[in-house]
């Protein structure tokens, strides 16, 4: 796994552990009623009050029970499919790159991750000698991304024809400093905001509002840390909710 795995041109978790690590490292750190062992301690024993006093009102416990132990044995496979389809991406990801290190050897490419930067009939033509200025289509292609990735605001529709609508902005009520959302989870929650682009180069304090663009499995490790989230695109079948 790893931040925006479904590309196939981001480092997994194992080529970059440093993250992941620091995290780990940063959950050591809790203490007290927020260490991560005593909240899920603590969500156990409400888990269980609530399996029983549904049971209760329902007056059917053992049926609850079994429901409620099922959910939670076959819940995660919803995530199967997914985790099976980046598994394989992780797989080919490691497949090129070691093409990519033959191509370099030979000087076809100056870096063994430029392969990411091509399309396939494009490495095809590649691997056969066929594709000229090669470098020149990569440092191009390099220079687009880098200039898209200085975009604050990303377009909610993109159609067939290119046009990109921006429209649908978060309301601002009550003066400059307030803005309005669609609340995915019950509760109300007061802290500080950290603002968060990139999950991997973060370090969340016990109990800040965890605010970004959206959320993917690679966002994981920090909801722990976290007392709230706030996304810009998302919604109740979104990852973060």
């Amino acid at each position: 796994r790893g931040l925006y795995e479904i590309d196939f041109g981001r480092p997994r978790w194992r080529e970059e552990p440093a993250p992941l690590m620091n995290t780990l490292k940063s959950y050591v750190e809790i203490t007290g009623d927020h260490a991560p062992d005593k909240v899920f301690a603590d969500g156990e024993k409400v888990a269980e009050a609530a399996i029983t006093e549904l049971g209760k009102l329902l007056n059917k416990p053992r049926l609850v029970s079994f429901l409620a132990n099922r959910a939670r044995q076959l819940a995660g496979l919803r995530e199967l499919p997914k985790f099976t389809v980046i598994r394989m991406m992780g797989i080919i990801r490691a497949k090129m790159l070691i093409e990519g290190e033959k191509l370099v050897s030979i000087g076809a490419l100056e870096d063994a991750k430029d392969l990411f930067y091509l399309e396939t009939v494009e490495i095809k033509a590649l691997v056969n000698d066929e594709l000229a200025d090669c470098k020149r289509i990569i440092i191009e292609r390099k220079a687009a991304m880098a200039q898209e990735s200085k975009r604050t605001r990303l377009p909610r529709v993109i159609a067939s024809d290119g046009f990109a609508y921006f429209g649908g902005t978060a309301k601002i009520v009550e003066g400059a400093n307030v803005f309005s959302g669609e609340p995915v989870s019950p509760g109300v929650y007061e802290g500080r905001i950290r603002v968060v682009h990139d999950p991997s180069k973060t370090k969340m304090t016990q109990g800040e509002i965890l605010c970004c663009h959206g959320t993917d499995p690679s966002w994981t490790p920090l909801f722990l840390s976290s007392g709230a989230l706030v996304m810009e695109v998302g919604g109740l079948m979104t990852h973060g909710s």
